[in-house]
């Protein structure tokens, strides 16, 4: 009995893909060559584990996005890359020079994310923008009540 157990486990071992022995940075680095060699559904494989190795890496997630986007996947592709964003990768010119991203790019959701990820702030003391004038304007008009709503008295400088 005991020879058909070991037997068993080295065929379920045989049988398993590799993966389940890879690291993330292996699987990463898989991915990124089937992504290379237009191989997208294993690409989407091998970066989907890495995700699940590691889920808090930019990286794997947006080589998932990568090739769920060429494989047609565009919501699958969006929220892996907005994942990735939101694990920290912030290199706008790899995610708006990337071809297997080309898919993405006419959506008003990507065109929203890399909006809302890579606007920079305005600068200090810069002008408000037209849209928070507005707001101001409209604030500085009538209560509900009929009554005019009072400004602010302007901050004094602590000394």
């Amino acid at each position: 009995m005991t020879r058909i157990s070991v037997l068993a486990a080295c065929l379920l071992l045989a049988a398993c893909s590799g993966d389940m022995f890879a690291n993330a940075k292996t699987l990463r680095t898989q991915a990124t060559e089937s992504l290379t060699q237009k191989n997208y559904g294993i690409a989407m494989d091998k970066a989907y584990a890495a995700t699940l190795k590691s889920p808090k890496d930019a990286e794997g997630f947006f080589l998932l996005a990568q090739a769920q986007a060429q494989l047609g996947r565009r919501n699958a592709a969006m929220a892996s890359l907005e994942t990735a964003i939101a694990n920290g990768f912030t290199d706008e010119e790899a995610i708006k020079g990337n071809a297997n991203l080309a898919p993405l790019r006419n959506a008003e959701a990507y065109k929203e994310l890399m909006a809302a990820s890579f606007t920079p702030a305005p600068a200090e003391g810069a002008a408000p923008a037209e849209g928070a004038a507005a707001a101001d304007a409209a604030s500085a008009e009538a209560k509900p009540d009929g009554q005019q709503a009072q400004a602010a008295p302007p901050a004094v400088p602590a000394r």
